[in-house]
């Protein structure tokens, strides 16, 4: 119900998301779904850094759902994959973007312009999300997003839980800080992330960006986010590939 004291004190959200992975081929370029989007909410220092990073974000509505249904309809080599996650306000989850690489070389510019770089052994590329709610707009959720590399072997590690702090196996992780930021998603709109893959050294070629034998394939992150109400199902729907409640 709506005034339940429990869910006031502990929002739950549930997140949909798509991973859309396409094979890149000279001889069938693929549609470039960004124009299908428009620019999100987040402030213009965040966009120029993440675009200079080869680093993308955009949001869209109906428009940019039903088309890119369209082309995994339409495209043999493009598939999705749907999962859905719930999760509690203000504690984070991560989506693991990049294929574990023994060797990772990453250059980045960060928040002042100057250009980092670092070499990374047994890497990997995630993203790390935290949900919560908007104070001006009970109906809109707030989602931050942050690059991180995981990299190096196991070990007992202090970690941040429910509970408070732990001791679990884990790898050491590098926050791209800088690169850090929020956006305000309404309800029916969608959250799309990817990159440009015209370094082979960028952010935005490491995390969604790989090489398959001969082919190099790359990866979209499509999102919506919505606050869970108590004995309320969700409609669905609202982001591509997944059936709307009730359907077949």
């Amino acid at each position: 119900m709506p005034g339940d004291p429990e869910a006031a004190r502990h929002p739950t959200y549930l997140v949909r998301v798509v991973r859309l992975i396409h094979r890149l081929r000279p001889d069938a370029p693929v549609e470039d779904v960004w124009r299908l989007l428009g620019t999100t909410n987040a402030p213009h220092e965040k966009w120029d850094l993440w675009s200079a990073n080869d680093l993308r974000l955009g949001e869209g509505a109906r428009l940019a759902t039903e088309r890119m249904n369209e082309l995994l309809a339409q495209t043999p080599d493009r598939v999705a994959h749907v999962s859905e996650l719930r999760v509690r306000e203000n504690l984070d989850f991560r989506l693991t973007i990049g294929p574990e690489r023994e060797e990772l070389n990453l250059l980045w510019t960060d928040a002042s312009g100057r250009l980092c770089g670092r070499r990374f052994t047994d890497a990997q590329t995630e993203l790390r999300l935290v949900c919560r709610g908007d104070p001006d707009r009970p109906d809109a959720v707030r989602v931050a997003i942050m690059p991180e590399v995981v990299y190096g072997k196991q070990a007992m590690r202090w970690v941040r839980t429910e509970a408070g702090l732990v001791q679990r196996m884990g790898r050491s992780r590098l926050a791209l800080a800088d690169l850090a930021v929020e956006v305000r998603l309404l309800p029916g709109r969608l959250l799309v992330l990817g990159g440009r893959r015209s370094a082979n050294l960028s952010l935005g070629a490491a995390f969604f960006y790989e090489r398959r034998g001969p082919d190099f394939w790359g990866q979209t992150i499509i999102l919506t986010a919505e606050r869970l109400l108590p004995r309320r199902v969700p409609e669905g729907g609202t982001i591509p590939f997944l059936q709307p409640a009730g359907g077949s």
